[in-house]
This record gives structure tokens, sequence and C-alpha cells, in this order.
């Protein structure tokens, strides 16, 4: 064996937390044992079910498997989970993985059993951890809950570049999410399923990040299309506080209060306080003059 794959075999990956749990079995994963070179439909309907969504992998195998490639495409996985209106967001780091599980959400995860220059791809479900994570539970192939040493695991998963991702329920977010790529996931997932199919996980991220600009300003585009005006001017006034030099919060603010008929004083002064062109500046100003007047504010 050549010496730099000798190296690979004893290096550990990842150290593990010593203060992380003995144990953890996430409660209630559907299991569905793989037909021939199909798990991805199988490791898709896992997450699925596990967010609420009833769904027998056969059903799927017409949607997301290739029978040229004898398998399937990590991102005809994800958009069949969107087109469920389910949130996906994607856990590429092993501390990310651990989170999902402690947080009591499966992760599928797309491995690599051969070698870089020869893959065998393989999609499988983490569903849990134990020996405090140096063994990991898969939901892999036939076999339900197979235990399988941390370290080999890591190194198939590391093989596929850490691809993995978390399927949640309408309002539950994932461990740990980052407001940049949480904002992302659920644009796409809005591109594909609606917007409404995002009302209930917008809601918990405003919640979740009530100081963050990206969130608030996005959750507050995302309220005014839906019709929640009232809701989508308190989102964009959070995010005028959390960076008031932003000139669009000021600007989408400004003109939602002269659309409800209210005072647009103190939104048009952040608004020339703020980063902006003159033109843009002018514009919003004409805008806010052209607004028809209404009776009372809101």
């Amino acid at each position: 064996m050549p010496v730099a794959l000798l190296l690979g075999a004893c290096q550990s990956l990842a150290p593990l937390d010593s203060h992380m749990p003995a144990a953890q079995q996430v409660p209630d994963v559907p299991f569905f044992p793989q037909e021939e070179y199909q798990c991805g439909p199988a490791a898709l309907a896992t997450v699925l079910g596990s967010a609420g969504v009833r769904v027998d992998d056969q059903a799927l195998v017409d949607e997301v498997w290739l029978p040229a490639r004898r398998g399937s495409l990590a991102m005809e996985l994800v958009a069949a989970a969107r087109a469920r209106e389910r949130l996906v967001y994607p856990v590429n780091t092993p501390e990310a993985l651990l989170q999902q599980l402690d947080a009591g959400l499966p992760v599928l995860v797309m491995q690599n059993l051969a070698f870089s220059f020869y893959p065998r791809w393989h999609f499988a479900v983490v569903t849990g951890y134990r020996d405090r994570g140096a063994t990991v539970l898969l939901n892999t192939d036939t076999r339900e809950a197979e235990p399988e040493n941390w370290n080999r695991f890591v190194r198939t998963w590391a093989r596929a570049d850490y691809q993995g991702w978390v399927v949640t329920p309408p309002g539950t977010l994932p461990a740990g999410a980052r407001p940049v790529a949480l904002v992302r996931a659920l644009e796409e997932l809005a591109g594909t399923a609606g917007a409404s199919a995002t009302t209930a996980y917008w809601d918990a991220a405003g919640e979740r990040f009530p100081n963050d600009y990206l969130v608030q300003f996005a959750l507050g585009n995302h309220l005014w299309a839906v019709g929640r005006a009232q809701h989508a001017i308190h989102a964009w006034r959070a995010a005028t506080r959390a960076r008031p030099s932003e000139f669009a919060a000021w600007h989408n603010l400004a003109l939602a209060l002269a659309g409800q008929g209210c005072a647009t004083d103190t939104a048009l002064a952040g608004a020339r306080q703020s980063t902006h062109s003159a033109e843009r500046l002018q514009q919003l100003e004409q805008a806010v003059a052209d607004t028809p007047a209404r009776e009372s504010c809101l």
C-alpha cells in the first residue's frame, strides 16, 4: 500500500467534542430499504418522512432516479424535496451534522465509497450516533441504524465534498442555521414551491434572528408579497435598526408606510442619512410624494 494511503488510514478526522452526549438517536425516522442502485429515492423518502411528508420511495424513483446513471443526482433530490414544500438546508461540516442530530433532525449525506479517481457514489441518512460520536448510525442500503466508525464515515463523506442536507418540517429551522445560507435556502424554496410554502419558515427565521439585517429585510419582502403589510413594515423597521446605513430597508419602509397612509418623515430622513445615490433618493422621494393619501395609517 502506498505511504499516502497508509497515513490516511491512520489519520483521525474531525476530533469530536468530549463533552457531547454519549449517544443520540433521532426518533421516529422511517426506514426504506433500497432496491438495487436506488439509494437516492430511499434516502430522500427517509428525510421527507421525518419532515412530515408521507411518500413511498418507489413513487420517487421515476422522479429522481436516472436509469442511464444507475443512480440519482443530488440536485434532483433537493429539487424533489422543495417541490413538496420543505426547506432544504446544506450540512457541509462534521460539526454541523452533529448539531442537526442533537436537534432531532436526520441528515441526508452523499458518500463516495471508493476512490476520488474512481468514485462509487451513495446516498445514506445519518440518524444518530453513540460512543460519544465515535460511531455513527446510518440508514443505508438495506440496513437500518447501521453502526459505522466515525473516521471511516467522515472519509467517505469527505470524498463527496461533504455534501449533506437537512430537510425540515414547516416552521422548523436547522440547528445552527446561518442567516445568509438560510435566506438563500428560503428563496430557493419559494422559487420552486411558491412564497406561501415559505411563510412558516420565515416566521421562525424572524424570531430566531430579530437583529439580523439580511433576515429582517428579506422577511419584510416576503411578508409584503403575501399581503401582510403591517408585519412587513415591522420587519423593515427592524432591518433599519440593525443597519441604518443601508438604503434598501429605508426605501422599502418609506414606500410601504406611504402606501398604508402613514407618516414617512422618519423613513425618508433615514434614507437621506444612509448610503445612497442622489438619483435613487430622488426617485424614492418622488414615489412617496406621488402615493395617494389614505384616511388612516394601517
